[in-house]
Parts: structure tokens; sequence; C-alpha cells
């Protein structure tokens, strides 16, 4: 169960209103707001502050007590800390989780694709619904970069694709999404062994169960694909830029990901021979569909 929290509310003078937030702090307030603002209430008169801390409900009394005597001493020798008002005010119950699923809703995705979560899966026969449980890795589709993968995924699974890696999986939702769009052939990779099961269960959960999935980089690979696809930090498609090219097969497409507008050009500088060949935008975010040159 919840812990019930109660706001503690104090109107004091401007000049004594560090000293009050700092009384709240000692009597146990984790934080103090210093600018308290409420619709339909009047700000506080001029030369007055209003302070507000919330503290658990079974020690608001204790604490107000506390604050009401300090301020009734200091009133004596303090001609500022006379009129000050100290009232108490529930705080009204949040549900987080209603929150979070309220945030996390279903999303199309190009023309094919819908990313939804396990509480709010649609009915959706025209799309492949991939399930992701939102917070478990990178990648539920609320991510700019991971929207304009899938969105270039759709578009090469459908001219055909015959293998497809997927380095830096985090959730497993673009591998999910390869094989769900038809690629036979699909493995995947992580940097970091925690996230394996993580993307398993998304895979298992998506009919793509058959995904290899292994940890390390690209450099951990064997063999050559179709497309590569790499949602990384510029910084990492840099460093793995040799180790991600070599597991591009002849004719190959490599996707790349995770780098910001402005970042493009050294990004691009790490793949000599390589050519842009499409380009999406979302924001500040860049996903660049790179060939080899002629």
């Amino acid at each position: 169960m919840a812990e019930a929290w109660t706001a503690l509310r104090v109107e004091v003078a401007e000049s004594l209103a560090d000293d009050v937030a700092n009384f709240l702090v000692e009597e146990g307030a984790a934080g103090v707001l210093t600018e308290v603002r409420e619709a339909g209430v009047a700000p506080p008169p001029p030369g007055m502050a209003r302070l507000e801390a919330h503290l658990a409900s079974d020690d608001v009394a204790r604490a107000a007590a506390a604050v009401r005597t300090w301020l009734a001493s200091l009133a004596d020798v303090v001609a500022d800390a006379r009129g000050a008002t100290v009232t108490t005010a529930a705080v009204p119950t949040v549900d987080w989780q209603a929150v979070f699923r309220e945030h996390h809703r279903p999303l199309a995705i190009g023309r094919r694709l819908v990313v939804a979560p396990p509480w709010d899966v649609p009915d959706a026969p025209d799309r492949v619904v991939l399930v992701i449980e939102p917070g478990m890795a990178f990648g539920t589709g609320q991510h700019a970069t991971t929207r304009t993968c899938l969105e270039e995924i759709e578009v090469l699974a459908a001219a055909g694709v015959g293998s497809a890696l997927d380095v830096g999986t985090g959730s497993g939702v673009l591998a999910a999404a390869l094989r769900r769009l038809g690629v036979p052939r699909v493995v995947a990779t992580d940097l970091d062994p925690a996230v394996l099961p993580l993307a398993r269960a998304t895979l298992d959960a998506n009919d793509a169960a058959d995904v290899a999935l292994c940890a390390g980089t690209a450099a951990v690979v064997r063999g050559r694909f179709d497309l590569v696809v790499a949602n990384l930090l510029a910084d990492a498609l840099v460093a793995d830029a040799a180790a991600l090219a070599a597991t591009v097969a002849p004719g190959g497409r490599l996707v790349i990901s995770g780098l910001l507008a402005d970042q493009v050009p050294r990004v691009l500088a790490a793949y000599p021979g390589w050519r842009v060949a499409a380009e999406r935008g979302d924001g500040p975010w860049r996903t660049l569909r790179l060939e080899r040159g002629a």
C-alpha cells in the first residue's frame, strides 16, 4: 500500500523563506517548493513567500507544530516572522501505474507495423503487431531512432531480405520486426549480456523465437548478412564501423541510427566507400541507409 502524504504549507515573509525551508528539511521534508501556485488560488501578498513541503501523513502534525512553535518564538525578536501562517492539505493520490500505462499506448509505425504494450494489444489484422513490455530495455517504439529504424526495415523487408543482423538489440523490437516482416534468418546481439533475457522474452512473445541471440558487438558475429541494422550512439557507430561493415554481404545494406543531425558527417567519415542511399529524420535524430559505392 502506498504511503499517504500531506502538504505542509507555510506563508512567510520572503526574507525568511530560506530559513523556513531549512527548518522544514530538518523536520524531515525531502524537499521544499518555494514558488507554490495553484489554479484558482490567489498568489501570496507582496513581500510574502508560499512554501510547501510534502511529508508522510503520520509525521506532518509533529512537523506543523514544530514550525509553528519556532515561528512564534522567532516573532518575539524578528518582526518579519509575525503574520506567518502554517496550514496542511492532503496530497492527491496518484496512480502512477495508470499514468505509466496511459503514456504507453499502441503506436502505428509505417504502413504495416504497430508497437503495443501487453495491456493494450489492438486488433489490427492489416498490420504486424509487435508487443513490447515498456521499460524492460531500450526500444519501445517511443524514441525517434526506433521508429525510423522500423520504418526503414519495413521498406527493405518488402523488397526481400534473406538474412539480417540487429546490432545493439536492446528490447529486441527490431529483430522481432525483421522476423515478423518475413526475413527468414535473423541474428541479434547486444553488448550488455543482461539485456539478452529481456530480448529473448520479446522475441518469444512475438512469434520470433528462432532469432539467434549473442552477447557482444558486431565483431563477435560470424558470417555476412543482406541487411545489418545498428541503432547505437554515434561514438559506437564510429568505433565499430569496420566490424559493422564486415558483416554486410556484397550488395547488402547497412542501416545506422542513434546519431544526431550534426553528427552525421563524423559518422559517415568512418565508412569510406559507402554512400547514403536513404535518410530518415525525426526531430534532431537521423537514420541512414548505407550502400557500398559503385
